[in-house]
């Protein structure tokens, strides 16, 4: 905004910048061959010879675009796959069988439950394995 006397304007502006006095301690970044057991390392200095302090970042993307997109690619995989798991423990239920639940919990045809008691214990065990399910992701 460009203020003169009474007067108020906006002005574009265009400009660019360029600091050659930040650079690497070296030249060339490799890195050696090595394996899951092994490691190895390399120590590089940013150095900074201007008199204006530069802030950095390491970032594993290029742009912010491109690493919302990686971020949306795999949360939408993520949901995908809790939503087959949801389903998965649905249909288990449905089918009055659920593999997570042990021999002392199972549902059998004892006759000393009535209907109302077989749906609340069912609805029990829906919810251990939902809450079970939701402590995963």
């Amino acid at each position: 905004m460009l203020y003169y006397d009474s007067f108020e304007a906006t002005i574009p502006t265009l400009g660019e910048a360029h600091n050659d006095n930040v650079y690497l301690s070296k030249t060339q970044i490799t890195a050696d061959p090595t394996s899951i057991t092994l490691f190895s390392h390399q120590y590089y200095k940013i150095v900074n010879k201007s008199s204006v302090p530069i802030e950095f970042s390491w970032r594993a993307f290029a742009t912010d675009n491109e690493e919302k997109e990686k971020k949306d690619r795999l949360n939408s995989q993520l949901s995908l796959e809790e939503g087959d798991e949801l389903n998965e423990i649905e249909a288990q239920f449905a089918s009055g069988k659920f593999d997570g639940e042990d021999e002392e919990g199972s549902l059998d045809s004892d006759d000393s439950y009535d209907n109302s008691e077989l749906a609340a214990k069912q609805e029990r065990r829906r919810q251990k394995a939902l809450s079970a399910l939701q402590r995963k992701y």
